[in-house]
């Protein structure tokens, strides 16, 4: 039965796009740059974008990269000229239009935002809750804003697979916490 207590845990499933830890790594941690969401284009951006913040004391490079890399780009051009101005850029003449939320394509984090509500409260209708799934989603989306989306965790098809084989007496997956990264 959904109730109170999953909506709330649904809604720590969600993470915001945080812009600085004020932080800079003290090692330079090993990133797969190929393992990120959209296009090769796409993905030297994310490298880019996250090396600059790391050098100039933003994010952390890991840090950046668990979050930029799980966002498509709307753009190949932008994305190849975001990654070119952010390479040889400066942290004193950091480009202005290569910001994630500049680049976003937010279609696949929307669509994979609602899948995650919508497999959840099919999940509870299949185990005997009577609250329609209409109902269940309107309280899922109270909470969730899945307009506000712009990526999805690298292990998005995992947390669907686990939603799926979930005993009906199970809470809301661990493994789907995080799995969308909200502006």
């Amino acid at each position: 039965m959904t109730n109170h207590l999953e909506a709330s845990a649904l809604a720590v499933a969600i993470t915001l796009f945080v812009s600085c830890s004020g932080k800079n790594d003290t090692t330079t941690p090993s990133v797969d740059w190929t393992a990120g969401r959209g296009t090769a284009a796409c993905r030297e951006w994310q490298r880019a974008y996250c090396e600059l913040s790391a050098k100039c004391g933003g994010m952390a490079l890991a840090t950046c990269a668990a979050q930029a890399q799980q966002i498509a780009c709307s753009s190949d051009t932008t994305a190849s000229n975001c990654a070119s101005a952010l390479d040889a850029a400066s942290c004193s003449a950091v480009p202005t239009s290569c910001e994630p939320t500049d680049l976003v394509d937010t279609a696949p984090a929307i669509q994979g935002c609602n899948a995650i509500l919508t497999d959840w409260c099919n999940h509870n209708t299949k185990c005997g809750s009577t609250m329609p799934l209409d109902t269940c989603m309107s309280e899922q989306l109270a909470t969730t804003n899945c307009n506000n989306a712009i990526g999805l965790a690298l292990s998005f098809d995992t947390c669907v697979a686990t939603i799926t084989a979930a005993a009906c007496t199970a809470a809301f997956p661990s493994a789907c916490e995080e799995m969308v990264l909200l502006r």
